[in-house]
């Protein structure tokens, strides 16, 4: 308040300072009579029509308004961020903390203070469910089984990450199901070098709400014939709201097998365990009120996919297994590169929680499965000026313990990148579907459908974009894209 007053009373001044000056102002050039001038008022005008010499121009140095954020590099096609080279203001500990400083991107929390199963993320208002997230090229959301395609993003820390991709909009047909947009994390691979020191990297932190963090990595190589790269990272917090705790562990690992002919093998693994608690009520005007936790109320969703009321008599939570597998072999071919990706990712949840009747369930276990294998041959020179990349990937979606086969998509695709001059880049492609579904039906009414629904889905998806380099600093682009999105069961 005191500061409150203190700027109102210099705003005062200043403009009664301004009146006086106006005021005086107008006595000194207002003439005694209409249409006369004075002695001074002429004197003056005389001046004015006299010749001034020319004053000498100063040149000032080049001021920068507003510079590149480091690490981050953007055209038409993408962005990319180089996590050696990336800086920020504040603490960066996931991969949420970089995607809400990129422009397009919305990052909703739901635990402050570290990634948590609830989070959100959008890109240009399209979240998980219309856009795909990426290790190495190949798709990571979950099956959809029961929670839609949605992406446990306390997963995926930022040890082993060498960069981040951005691309924005459903214009490449390389990436599968991709409406709003496309977050590709690319993972170290380790070093080429007959150099057997490890490059040994420690960091640990600490914050509010009993918020702690440490991670450990090693990478290097042996030979120029192997690269490898390892890390663990384990999280804690007591979260902000009542019962909003948070237990992380992930562990990485990458072994890069250097062979003749330029081929290279890698081998993927990360593993994750998450227990993640629910916030509960805090209501005062219940028995049960915690007065050291801030309030919160029954009309407050809980989880983005949990929204009745969770309360403190028991420990409603989660606590969930998460695995990443990958194989990828490429090796130079012609004019092109073929790269032959097997992936799998194995996910494992117990859930405790009360339901929607206020009875509490303890351990109910789901689980997902995605297994696929991805086959391309990337970047094709034919004639000089253009690019070519044809592929086909083979998914099956499921859920192991009752239905493994909820989902076969096979999908072909080619895309072309044509280069005409300096400024000009037309990008045609197209991606053909055929997916066997094997699904349930909505539930309407009391019990489930004994039987599920089973459908075929196929068809052709084109998309064209055109850029334009207008400046050194300015680029346009205009596209149009026809989109497969993946039916929830």
């Amino acid at each position: 308040m005191q500061t409150h007053s203190r700027r109102s009373h210099r705003a005062f001044k200043t403009l009664g300072l301004w009146l006086v000056v106006m005021l005086l102002q107008g006595l000194l050039v207002w003439p005694g009579h209409a249409g006369e001038k004075t002695d001074e008022t002429l004197a003056q005008e005389q001046e004015a029509e006299k010749p001034k010499e020319a004053k000498a121009a100063v040149k000032l140095q080049d001021i920068t308004v507003m510079a590149a954020q480091p690490g981050v590099e953007i055209t038409p096609e993408k962005t990319v961020i180089r996590m050696d080279e990336f800086i920020k203001p504040g603490d960066v500990r996931n991969l949420t903390d970089v995607l809400k400083t990129m422009g397009g991107i919305d990052v909703m929390r739901i635990n402050p203070m570290m990634a948590s199963p609830g989070d959100e993320v959008s890109i240009r208002g399209l979240n998980e469910g219309r856009m795909v997230i990426e290790i190495d090229g190949r798709r990571i959301n979950h099956t959809g089984h029961y929670g839609r395609y949605i992406v446990d993003w306390s997963t995926l820390n930022l040890d082993g990450i060498e960069k981040i991709e951005i691309i924005r909009g459903g214009h490449s047909v390389l990436h599968p199901f991709a409406i709003g947009g496309v977050v590709n994390i690319i993972t170290k691979k380790g070093q080429k070098t007959d150099d057997l020191t490890p490059d040994v990297r420690a960091k640990a932190g600490v914050g509010a709400f009993a918020t702690s963090t440490e991670a450990l990595s090693v990478d290097g190589g042996a030979y120029n014939f192997v690269g490898y790269d390892f890390s663990v990272n384990n999280g804690h917090t007591n979260g902000y709201l009542r019962n909003n705790y948070q237990d992380n562990t992930t562990l990485n690992g990458h072994l890069s097998f250097y062979m003749p002919r330029e081929a290279t093998l890698e081998l993927g693994i990360k593993y994750s365990d998450v227990d993640y608690g629910f916030p509960v009520l805090n209501d005062p005007s219940r028995a049960d009120y915690d007065p050291g936790s801030p309030d919160f109320f029954a009309d407050k969703d809980q989880l983005r996919h949990l929204n009745w009321p969770q309360y403190a008599q028991y420990d409603p939570h989660w606590k969930k297994h998460t695995t990443y597998l990958d194989g990828i072999f490429h090796m130079p071919v012609g004019p092109g590169t073929v790269k032959v990706h097997g992936y799998m990712t194995s996910g494992r949840r117990w859930t405790s929680l009360y339901n929607k009747m206020g009875q509490f369930t303890p351990d109910e276990f789901t689980d997902d499965r995605t297994e696929g294998v991805l086959a391309e041959y990337q970047d094709i020179e034919l004639f000089g000026f253009n690019r070519v990349t044809v592929g086909y990937e083979y998914q099956v979606l499921g859920q192991p313990s009752e239905n493994p086969d909820i989902y076969r998509v096979n999908s072909a695709y080619a895309q072309d990148v044509i280069t005409i001059g300096d400024r000009w880049r037309i990008t045609p492609g197209v991606r053909y579907y055929h997916v066997d579904m094997d699904t349930y039906y909505t539930q309407f009414g009391q019990g489930w459908p004994e039987t599920g629904k089973k459908q075929t889905n196929d068809g052709f998806y084109p998309s064209l974009k055109v850029d334009f380099q207008a400046t050194d600093e300015t680029a346009l682009y205009a596209a149009a894209s026809r989109s497969y999105r993946l039916p929830c069961p």
